[in-house]
């Protein structure tokens, strides 16, 4: 906001013996016709140009109440009509440079503001009140106790304008603007694709112009100086930043390998991995961002902004500990297991990675996990005879142990004949249930006798995937499948001869699944398959399959509801990436690949 002074009148007002001396000083801050409607109003002449700045005056019959107030600043914010102007906002800067706010206030009713208890100090009282203006008094001194009255006429200021530009004279959009050196802050602005910007109103103490923009280096420029209210434009040239360096260390102060992310969420955001001495480089864009570094075994390091030439050094936190217990229905230990992260969801964003499986011995079926990144955790045990069990989710916090306690039921038993498309029995065949878990394999598994026969134990509760898988034959796989814990599911399977053709045959939608960080989406959709017929795209995120959230399901639980037996139907809801939500009711087909 830019300030001026336009006049002032001083008046030493003599006081009765009984009371202290106090001066009155009105300075009158407004463009030519506003002086003269506060000129007529105060019916007081100017001094001659002879005499001095102080000019005796009779004094009053009787005080104006002025002598009562506390030695300081007073006085009244004033419109450019000379109207009063309340919730002006008036702040006491120090003269000197760069100024300084000492005291800040509103205006009252009337338009009234006071300082009281202010030093001998040079200082001035600036005042804003949005389209109104601002406006700056002369240089004060309080000194020997006495009060200084004060009017100040708002008026508009003037304002700095310009264009960012590199340095090959090309203008630089979404570069960050700040004013430097004025008595109070004026809010930032930003270059607009053609690399222009604009302050409306700009206080004239204001000295300098930083500009900081990704991939350059931040940028001063000097304000021109000037003592009217003419607008004041700025060409600011930036130069291109080279790469930030940088170092990751782990909670005790050694280097170590993680993943960097800066500028996260955005679209310039850059993800990189340290080297195994600790060293990262972010490229020049990344400037002006946050970088912080994750570890799957550590909690995340704290935000940390990236400048440019100077070097990065992101310290990652202590993570946190799982102790379980894997218990059968009747809670008796399972001595002998394998455990694994079927999902994580972190503090900073979901995860896709998953980890495990580790194997555990122990009588009463406890385990220990340490080393975790704080965040939620979906685990995935298994143990011979059992059903491939999912935990609750379990919230690992940095320097706590979480606990958990999964039961695994007894499970189904599936059981059946297997031939080929003449009805003939085959023997031999592995069967086995598929994709049961992203970490961990089931240890179920069984071959068919001389009469095709087979029985499998230890089947999920469902939906789930038989494999049936013989050489010379495509690869079966049965979907859709499920059974209570306990009981047993016929199932008969037909094997069709691979001839040097398609190796693979199952019921589904025809479409590949991926874990992203924002959850499941879908990868690629097979020409002409259901999914391709009902609108899907590749990169369409899965919201929901009948009904059943996505959001913190593991891929594989969410592969399994896609697929099918051939005819029946499924629904479906994505979301676009442009953000559209899209329904489809999909009839799942054989897919033959």
């Amino acid at each position: 906001m830019r300030l001026s002074r336009l006049g002032s009148k001083y008046r030493r007002v003599p006081q009765p013996p009984a009371r202290s001396t106090a001066a009155i000083i009105v300075v009158t801050m407004l463009a030519v016709p506003a002086a003269i409607a506060i000129f007529a109003r105060s019916l007081v002449p100017a001094p001659p140009a002879a005499l001095p700045a102080f000019v005796s005056a009779p004094a009053p019959p009787e005080p104006t109440g002025l002598e009562d107030r506390a030695a300081g600043i007073h006085g009244r914010i004033l419109d450019a009509n000379g109207d009063p102007v309340e919730g002006a906002a008036v702040r006491l800067v120090s003269a000197g440079s760069p100024s300084r706010v000492l005291r800040a206030a509103k205006s009252a009713a009337g338009g009234s503001f006071s300082f009281a208890g202010v030093g001998p100090a040079p200082m001035r009282v600036v005042a804003d009140h949005g389209s109104d203006g601002a406006v700056s008094s002369a240089d004060l001194r309080v000194a020997d106790g006495r009060s200084i009255e004060i009017t100040l006429v708002l008026s508009t200021a003037g304002s700095v304008f310009g264009t960012v530009v590199d340095a090959d004279d090309h203008p630089v959009a979404g570069a960050t603007l700040s004013i430097l050196g004025a008595p109070w802050t004026v809010p930032d602005t930003t270059s607009d694709p053609a690399g222009a910007f604009r302050f409306v109103a700009v206080p004239r103490e204001a000295t300098f112009l930083a500009a900081v923009a990704a991939g350059y280096r931040a940028a001063r420029v000097a304000l021109p100086q000037r003592d009217d209210q003419a607008d004041r434009e700025v060409r600011v040239h930036l130069v291109a930043a080279p790469p930030v360096e940088g170092e990751v260390r782990d909670p005790d102060g050694q280097p170590t390998r993680a993943a960097v992310v800066a500028c996260g969420g955005q679209p310039s955001e850059t993800r990189t991995v340290s080297a195994d001495d600790g060293t990262f480089e972010l490229p020049s864009s990344s400037i002006g961002c946050s970088a912080v570094a994750q570890h799957d075994e550590y909690a995340p390091s704290e935000p940390a902004a990236v400048v440019d030439g100077q070097r990065l050094v992101l310290h990652l936190k202590a993570g946190g500990s799982i102790d379980g217990m894997v218990v059968d229905e009747r809670a008796r230990g399972i001595p002998s297991f394998s455990v694994g992260i079927e999902t994580f969801s972190g503090a900073q964003a979901r995860s896709p990675r998953s980890r495990g499986p580790r194997s555990f011995e122990d009588a009463r079926g406890a385990f220990r996990w340490d080393s975790l990144a704080p965040g939620s955790y979906v685990l995935t045990v298994a143990a011979p005879g059992k059903p491939t069990t999912r935990s609750d989710a379990i919230d690992v916090v940095a320097g706590a142990v979480a606990t958990a306690r999964i039961v695994l039921p007894e499970g189904g038993s599936v059981t059946g004949h297997v031939y080929d498309e003449r009805r003939a029995a085959l023997e031999g065949v592995d069967i086995r249930f598929d994709s049961v878990s992203s970490v961990v394999e089931s240890s179920a598994s069984t071959k068919t006798d001389r009469a095709g026969f087979y029985r499998l134990d230890g089947a999920p509760a469902g939906p789930f995937t038989l494999r049936a898988q013989q050489p010379g034959f495509r690869v079966r796989l049965l979907s859709g499948l499920r059974v209570s814990s306990s009981r047993t599911l016929t199932q008969d399977v037909t094997l069709t001869s691979a001839d040097g053709g398609a190796a693979m045959e199952l019921g589904g939608i025809g479409a590949n699944l991926i874990q992203t960080a924002g959850g499941i989406s879908l990868g690629s959709v097979f020409p002409g398959a259901p999914a391709e017929r009902a609108g899907l795209r590749g990169g369409d995120h899965i919201l929901s399959v009948d009904g059943e959230d996505m959001e913190q399901m593991p891929l594989v639980d969410a592969l399994q509801r896609l697929r099918g037996e051939a005819g029946t139907s499924v629904s479906v809801t994505v979301q676009r990436p442009n953000g559209e939500i899209v329904d489809v009711l999909i009839t799942r087909a054989a897919i033959v690949r």
